[in-house]
């Protein structure tokens, strides 16, 4: 019994110590091969956030170094046609941006589109909000989480266990599962798929 435990815990330990081996090449080919996104900045429905705020703040997070920038992501704004297009949507439009995939509660990323929910724009989350956190980080967690999604990642379940942070592609939104609430991508998540 004593030796299949140690076994256990020798093939957990292979098994973890292979993942991280694979998210530190993922994140070197990333940080070695810098990739320039072009994106631009627009509107659907009615908006009842102050536009010019969405703008600037958008440029400011992508342009912020602990953000994307760390997994070799330089992103450009171009006044249209961009690879990437950031939305500021009313509700009912990212539902109707894919039905099947976004609803109108949340923020959504559907091929080049990263829609931003204009309700939680303007008002957060539950999760964020009952823990005191600035609207200001939840912009940034929310908008990362959905440009993260153009870049390739899924959602993560869990917590990182070594800091408790959330890792951005928990969907903080519904629920910090138990993680303390983080607006940019950890070192784990450094990687991009484009």
């Amino acid at each position: 019994m004593f030796e299949s435990l140690i076994g256990l815990i020798a093939a957990a330990e292979i098994a973890s110590a292979q993942v991280e081996v694979q998210e530190k090449a993922d994140a070197y080919f990333a940080v070695a091969n810098q990739t320039t996104v072009t994106y631009d900045v627009s509107y659907r429905g009615t908006i009842l956030s102050d536009k010019g705020e969405f703008s600037r703040m958008t440029d400011e997070i992508l342009a912020d170094a602990r953000g994307w920038k760390r997994a070799g992501i330089r992103f450009k704004r171009v006044d249209s046609g961009g690879r990437m297009h950031v939305i500021l949507a009313e509700p009912k439009e990212v539902a109707a941006a894919a039905p099947t995939v976004c609803s109108d509660k949340l923020s959504c990323s559907v091929g080049s589109l990263v829609l931003i929910n204009d309700d939680r724009w303007r008002g957060g989350s539950d999760s964020y909000n009952e823990l005191g956190v600035s609207i200001e980080r939840y912009r940034q967690m929310v908008l990362n989480h959905e440009v993260g999604h153009f870049l390739g990642h899924r959602h993560i379940l869990t917590c990182e266990t070594a800091t408790g942070q959330a890792p951005v592609m928990l969907q903080q939104s519904t629920g910090l599962a138990g993680c303390e609430p983080n607006s940019w991508p950890l070192p784990s998540e450094l990687w991009v798929r484009l």
